[in-house]
């Protein structure tokens, strides 16, 4: 039997209708001029409209419309004789999808009515029309992609704004993107701070506090900001699909910001890492090079394992990862030997004038160059609390209109709120620019670090502010610090020396004869020795003495 035969329409005037439009970026007819006409159609055809159903800013190709799948579901139950649309295209522009609820209404025993098009009334005939308008309308919508795809492509070839919103710029149609002169500044603030360690959601509180939010308009978060320092617009790159364009966005953060953000990103990450750090907590067993080790033969991490031997004892170790993944050969090293070797040289570094001199010059010749735009983060604040001001007088404008109630008195007290904290935050940035930071600001700094090594909360500072990575190989260890582009290496048969001799003079001192104050000539030649001796050298061949001494 045919299908049009096996159509039964129930027998009642009740419509439900449909409205729909795929974006407000599209020139389709708004659910409201379709509601308007759909209810002039129902009238003029005496229809009674029992249950209305709209999807806003979905496309007809999707299946997945909260309205289009509610009305479908409630077709059976409500039982309508007629379903109002616009035209077909609005029910779907996938012909896959529309057969599909063609036939969900077909068996519901609705009959279809077009209000800006129009059907035959002979059965025959409207199966082929509709089948017709079905196929252009899937046309349609795969031409319209073709079409919006090579748009989209002519726009990143020439790195054109694409529709992308992202936080520190604006961005135009046929134009390409420009730095925000309010969200700007924010973002190059929240990569210094983090960069600087400050904790994400430390930052993302301060700008949630200040008012500022997200491009979506909601509040920042860890997740959001985690994504913030991985786009790599910031530092001027344009990326889409496989296009990528170097300078195809104005710069906010220096290459060198960056990369430090993308060390602290993949440090913390590993961070919890607690069956790496402490393999037995409960001895208060601590692998606090876990991190910064790394193996001198494939550049794989090294990370804390342990051992029993046949007496029972344990001992720990410090194993390449590359190692354990049988693709490299470097021996593992017992935990106790190299970290005292590490500590020793932390020791060295906070003791060594020269070395924090180094630093202060370091420290501050970057301080100046990644502070040179204060002056703008400054201004950033200043156009943030005109911009209130401006809404403030508004609402002021509109209370002496007459128009004053609950909503209007709860947005006053917000804008109040944000220009209080943004007024705050302003002097505190004027109070840092006053007292910029000096080299002898960092000398008094480092000089607080000097103490117990076997500190762990000391020496995990240390660490985080001096060490980039330490490199372990068969005969020596190399240190690579964050101000020195010079690795410090130790080679371990001078570091065993070094502590054989200490381990001597300490015994020599202890029997010294305290009343008669007289050193040995044994120990003097001694102490002379390590005086004169060149215990450490750096990796471009150059010696300075008495690295341990």
């Amino acid at each position: 039997m045919a299908i049009e035969n096996r159509f039964v329409q129930n027998d009642n005037k009740n419509a439900v209708c449909y409205y729909r439009y795929s974006s407000s970026a599209q020139r389709d007819v708004s659910i409201e001029q379709q509601k308007e006409e759909a209810i002039k159609f129902c009238k003029a055809h005496g229809y009674h409209i029992i249950k209305e159903y709209s999807d806003r800013a979905v496309s007809g190709t999707r299946e997945d419309r909260a309205g289009f799948q509610q009305m479908l579901y409630e077709i059976d139950r409500l039982k309508p004789g007629y379903l109002v649309v616009w035209k077909g295209d609005r029910l779907s522009r996938d012909r896959y999808v529309a057969a599909m609820a063609k036939k969900k209404l077909m068996e519901a025993g609705v009959l279809i009515e077009y209000v800006a098009e129009s059907m035959p009334d002979n059965p025959e005939d409207r199966v082929l029309i509709e089948g017709i308008e079905e196929v252009i309308a899937h046309h349609f919508i795969l031409q319209h992609a073709k079409n919006v795809k090579r748009g989209m492509r002519y726009n990143a070839e020439n790195a054109l704004y694409n529709g992308r919103k992202i936080w520190g710029y604006t961005g135009k149609v046929n134009q390409r993107y420009e730095i925000d002169d309010i969200n700007g500044p924010l973002v190059q603030r929240a990569f210094l701070d983090y960069a600087n360690g400050k904790p994400m959601v430390q930052i993302a509180n301060e700008l949630n506090q200040a008012g500022h939010r997200t491009v979506r308009g909601g509040l920042f978060s860890e997740k959001s900001l985690w994504h913030t320092f991985h786009n790599r617009s910031y530092i001027g790159e344009y990326k889409w699909g496989d296009i990528i364009i170097p300078d195809g966005f104005p710069r906010l953060v220096s290459d060198e910001v960056f990369l430090k953000v993308q060390k602290m990103l993949e440090k913390n990450k590993h961070a919890g890492r607690g069956a790496a750090r402490k393999l037995h907590p409960e001895d208060g067993i601590e692998f606090w090079l876990t991190g910064h080790l790394y193996c001198g033969k494939c550049g794989s991490e090294m990370s804390g394992t342990s051992g029993t031997s046949s007496t029972g004892k344990v001992f720990y170790y410090y194993s390449c990862i590359g190692h354990k993944k049988k693709i490299c050969k470097k021996k593992s090293i017992r935990k106790e030997r190299i970290e005292a070797i590490i500590t020793d040289v932390f020791n060295d570094f906070l003791n060594d004038m020269s070395l924090k001199v180094m630093a202060a010059e370091y420290v501050y010749e970057y301080y100046q160059r990644e502070h040179a735009g204060d002056a703008c983060y400054a201004k950033s604040i200043q156009n943030n609390i005109k911009d209130i001001d401006s809404k403030l007088a508004n609402i002021m404008k509109a209370i002496e209109a007459g128009i004053f109630n609950e909503t209007t008195q709860a947005r006053m007290n917000e804008l109040q709120e944000q220009r209080a904290l943004l007024a705050d935050e302003l002097v505190v940035e004027k109070n840092r620019q006053q007292y910029a930071l000096k080299p002898e600001h960092v000398i008094k700094y480092l000089e607080s670090y000097v103490g117990d090594m076997n500190d762990s909360s000391l020496r995990a500072r240390v660490l985080s502010l001096l060490v980039d990575k330490i490199y372990l190989y068969d005969d020596k260890v190399v240190v690579n610090c964050f101000f020195s582009e010079d690795a410090r290496e130790i080679r371990f048969h001078e570091f065993d020396e070094h502590m054989a001799n200490i381990e001597k003079i300490t015994t020599m001192l202890d029997s010294v004869d305290e009343n008669s104050g007289t050193i040995p000539k044994s120990l003097e030649k001694l102490m002379q020795g390590l005086e004169d001796g060149n215990n450490w050298t750096e990796t471009d061949g150059r010696n300075e003495p008495n690295f341990f001494g």
